[in-house]
């Protein structure tokens, strides 16, 4: 009976390819997070600078104002999760059992070009 040796795989390769998996799985579920929490915040600004382009122009009613002011808030909300996005690497859980910070609400943004684009498709 002949054993090829570089056959063999042991329980120790078999936990790190576990390991490893996961990893891979735990990178991917950031990744994710930091690129819609990018996206999100990009159509927020967008918004925001538009409304104050009306303000700015004198042009802007008090509803485009509060919508502004409302949606600053919502922009602070997802920069902040962003930020903490940024350290659940850090976190003594990582990646076994990392811990995600909770995810802001989306606020309804009846001009989104973005949105829109989605919806006729």
């Amino acid at each position: 009976m002949n054993i090829d040796w570089n056959q063999l795989i042991t329980k120790a390769m078999k936990d790190a390819a576990v390991r490893n998996a996961h990893l891979a799985e735990i990178q991917a579920e950031l990744s994710s997070r930091n690129t819609k929490a990018v996206t999100q915040i990009a159509r927020i600004q967008d918004r925001v600078d538009t409304l104050g382009y009306g303000i700015e122009a004198g042009e802007a009613s008090e509803e485009d104002e509060a919508e502004q002011a409302v949606l600053q808030l919502s922009l602070k909300s997802w920069k902040g999760y962003k930020f903490t996005l940024g350290k659940v690497t850090v976190q003594a859980t990582w990646p076994a059992a990392p811990v995600w910070p909770l995810e802001p609400t989306m606020p309804d943004i009846p001009a989104d070009p973005g949105a829109m684009a989605t919806e006729t498709q």
